[in-house]
């Protein structure tokens, strides 16, 4: 972790769902980098416990729960620990998703519907529920939801996965229309082709992926840290103007 942190979120509380891996972990590590205290949350306990230990011995806070997106109890214990234990509730990154399987239209089962849906759709939708409830309450907050470039482009193979994040985009519009005035903002990232986990179990191989990477506009995958910087914008000050907004961050894929 940087030893000149930038301290644009001093103060703040934020909570970052998906937290074990990719862009998830990056953007805890820098939401506290720059002076948020961190709730990380995940299934994977041990991959939260090790993220939390290398937050706080960078001098930072942060705390691990454990919960699944996909159990509404669960999306409820995450916000009311996080106002139990720092009191209120800043920032919410609703990274949390998963990719299904990806296979041609025709292909696509109802199972994997079911799988990607529930995540990246109703999982969502819950988690943007129950913060924005804490945050009307308190006044002020901003949700950050990821989307993905496949909220507003299509693929071949992956049809359901791009459905459900076109959806994420329209939860975002609609509750940022519904909150703005009421203090709460709501936005978007939609991370462009990034070497993450989730593109380790999307392509057969690194060659492929890299390959991949390397026919994109800028010649490379991006990084979950360049992602974090993304999401640390939407949660700051700095952005009070921005609400309902699907930022790409694809090195101008999606225009090429």
């Amino acid at each position: 972790m940087s030893s000149t942190p930038l301290k644009t979120l001093d103060g703040k509380v934020a909570l970052v769902t998906g937290a074990s891996s990719g862009i998830g972990r990056a953007s805890a590590l820098e939401l506290a980098r720059r002076g948020a205290k961190v709730i990380a949350s995940a299934r994977n306990a041990d991959a939260l416990e090790s993220l939390v230990a290398e937050i706080r011995h960078g001098g930072f806070e942060a705390t691990a729960v454990r919960a699944d997106i996909n159990d509404e109890q669960d999306v409820i214990r995450i916000v009311e620990r996080t106002v139990a234990t720092y009191g209120r509730i800043d920032v919410a990154f609703n990274n949390a998703g998963t990719e299904g399987a990806f296979s041609p239209f025709i292909d696509q089962t109802n199972e994997t519907y079911d799988t990607i849906f529930n995540a990246n759709v109703r999982g969502v939708f819950w988690s943007m529920k129950h913060e924005a409830k804490a945050m009307l309450a308190q006044g002020s907050g901003t949700i950050i939801n990821n989307a993905s470039m496949g909220g507003v482009i299509g693929f071949a193979n992956a049809g359901l996965y791009i459905a459900s994040k076109h959806a994420v985009l329209g939860l975002t519009k609609t509750a940022s229309i519904e909150w703005f005035r009421q203090g709460v903002r709501v936005n978007a990232i939609c991370p462009g082709l990034i070497d993450t986990p989730f593109q380790d179990r999307v392509w057969p191989s690194r060659q492929a992926k890299d390959e991949f990477g390397a026919a994109s506009v800028a010649g490379r995958m991006g990084s979950a840290e360049e992602m974090a910087r993304v999401v640390a914008f939407l949660a700051s000050d700095d952005s009070t103007f921005v609400s309902g907004h699907g930022l790409l961050a694809d090195a101008g894929y999606v225009i090429a």
